[in-house]
């Protein structure tokens, strides 16, 4: 018998089985990475310096709008209001005042038409107080707000007074992204300046208050979002008097015990703050002309 000849079809049988075993086995192992591969997650955003959290999930800022209130009637008073979106179905107004101290509280309302001479009432908002008011206005979008354009931010001088306004401002169908300046008068004065206006966002969560130092303009408001999870009440340095800014305190406004809290900057100078119940937590605003 030749074994020669009979051991050549078995070993040609075992070749072509090893190698459709190794090609099996290989396109196996590739098709394990790219499953592998599939299930990591996708991240996106660049980490926050000092924090294992994604800029993208600190900085999620909803779409905002910006109106300047210009002063009415010799009010001396003038100042800005935001309008953020919250959510899906939610817009809040942030109204402040500076100038002239108000005697009493001030009502203010979203009205149609435009300045000096706007309309009947669309949405009401939460009285002035002490040169601020935050109204969180319900089953609304920024979207729709726009689309009901022409509408104005005014504000009154008292509820015994409705007719003479103290300062009103048009809304503008824009987002503004950045920067937006325009000439408007100094209240009380006859002189004009250039007044710049920006929104600016500082989010606290439990790694601190991100970004931790920023810097501003002089009339610029800051919207410091508590996203602790825990009580919070921001406040100048130093603990517990606060005599740095005496006015840049949570505590004293109606804005107490709230998870938002703005606060508009018309001191330049460096403002070193800290959360009043956890004061080893702090950041800087630095206020410029």
């Amino acid at each position: 018998m030749n074994t020669k000849q009979g051991f050549a079809p078995i070993a040609a049988i075992i070749i072509a089985l090893l190698v459709i075993g190794g090609g099996a086995y290989g396109i196996k192992k590739a098709m394990e990475k790219k499953t592998d591969k599939g299930k990591q997650p996708v991240e996106s955003g660049m980490p926050v310096p000092g924090t294992g959290t994604k800029e993208k999930e600190v900085f999620m800022e909803p779409t905002t709008l910006q109106t300047k209130l210009s002063e009415q009637n010799a009010s001396g008073q003038g100042g800005q209001a935001i309008l953020v979106q919250l959510g899906t179905s939610t817009v809040r107004v942030i109204v402040n005042l500076v100038g002239k101290p108000p005697i009493e509280s001030q009502p203010a309302h979203i009205h149609l038409g435009s300045c000096p001479n706007p309309g009947a009432v669309k949405y009401p908002l939460k009285n002035v107080e002490k040169g601020a008011s935050v109204t969180d206005i319900p089953n609304l979008t920024l979207a729709q707000l726009i689309s009901e354009l022409p509408l104005a931010i005014n504000v009154h001088k008292s509820a015994a007074d409705l007719k003479t306004y103290a300062a009103c401002g048009d809304i503008v169908s824009e987002e503004k992204k950045g920067e937006a300046s325009s000439m408007m008068p100094v209240p009380g004065t006859d002189t004009k300046e250039m007044i710049v206006s920006r929104g600016w966002k500082v989010m606290y969560t439990p790694q601190g208050f991100s970004p931790k130092t920023i810097t501003i303009k002089r009339g610029d408001m800051v919207v410091f979002e508590n996203k602790t999870g825990k009580s919070a009440s921001i406040a100048s340095n130093e603990h517990p008097t606060h005599l740095l800014y005496p006015e840049f305190d949570q505590y004293k406004t109606d804005q107490r015990g709230k998870t938002e809290f703005s606060f508009t900057f018309e001191k330049v100078g460096t403002w070193k703050y800290h959360d009043h119940l956890n004061a080893n937590v702090g950041g800087t605003v630095i206020v410029v002309e």
